[in-house]
């Protein structure tokens, strides 16, 4: 599957609000964004460089931004266990040394087609994996984001740091 989207942006509910995150990013990145599609309190945008637009991003959002969080995505894949575990494991090669945790946010398909709990299908993903778990502080974030757009369902896969995904909740305190 191509990899046509590589941000997620979440914001507060509404319409005014979407039309606010979104003229937020296009100030924050200029040309470099492009809006791919939206959903219900949800960006999925285009750049550059993922890494390079969370840190714009946290640079400069006005404080009192509908923007809540900002995810770099650096692979999307078939919603099936064997596709996200196949990213995974390819992007843990990546990844700094040290802990690492799994978080799953929707559902995975596994062998047989049938949906995953989450529980299962983080462990299925860490399944193999040479390193620490640490579920309360890792040093490398497995996030997968399973999501709908334009009728069809893939699953957004970011490896790295926790710090690399924008929490304003956290920036916040």
């Amino acid at each position: 599957m191509a990899r046509w989207f590589n941000l997620i942006v979440t914001h507060l509910p509404g319409a005014p609000a979407k039309r606010e995150a979104i003229m937020e990013l296009r100030r924050l990145l200029s040309d470099e964004v492009d809006i791919v599609a939206t959903a219900p309190n949800i960006i999925f945008a285009r750049v550059r460089d993922p890494d390079e637009a969370v840190s714009r991003i946290r640079g400069g959002l006005s404080e009192d931004s509908v923007i809540l969080r900002v995810i770099p995505v650096y692979r999307v894949v078939d919603p099936n266990i064997e596709a996200v575990k196949k990213a995974v494991d390819d992007l843990l090669l990546q990844a700094g040394p040290g802990s690492f945790a799994v978080k799953v946010d929707g559902y995975l398909r596994d062998v047989d087609g049938s949906l995953m709990h989450r529980r299962d299908a983080a462990i299925k993903i860490a399944e193999g994996v040479e390193r620490p778990v640490n579920l309360s502080s890792p040093d490398v974030i497995v996030y997968v984001k399973v999501v709908k757009i334009r009728g069809r369902y893939s699953a957004a896969v970011f490896v790295g740091p926790p710090s690399m995904i924008l929490s304003t909740a956290k920036l916040r305190g």
